[in-house]
């Protein structure tokens, strides 16, 4: 059965400087959006510190991906200073062309209706 809501990822290389970047190599960016108003209900990304972890997850929650791109972008290059900065500006570009192929690609419908 279709929903309202899907799960989207986003993925991007780290720099093997950071601390991330020696655990995981790949930084992965989840973000599980309505479909209906392309909103972030919930995000997840494997930052390794809880206090950059949270703060690019209250970032995406609440924010638009199809109209909310550009700020999101803004936010990340002007107040993530830190190593792993390109590497989540890249994840959240390939999570937002993710959803944008999705949002494109014809929706299943149920035999019969």
């Amino acid at each position: 059965m279709a929903g309202h809501e899907a799960v989207v990822c986003g993925y991007a290389k780290l720099p093997s400087g950071t601390a991330a970047g020696q655990v995981y190599q790949m930084l992965v960016l989840v973000a599980r959006v309505d479909r209906r108003t392309h909103i972030v209900q919930a995000a997840s990304i494997t930052l390794i510190t809880p206090v950059a972890r949270e703060w690019v997850e209250d970032i995406l929650v609440g924010s638009h991906l199809v109209d909310g791109q550009a700020a999101v972008l803004d936010e990340f290059e002007t107040n993530y200073i830190g190593g792993a900065q390109k590497a989540i500006k890249q994840a959240y570009r390939d999570l937002c062309e993710r959803y944008s192929e999705l949002r494109n690609a014809p929706r299943p419908t149920l035999e019969g209706q």
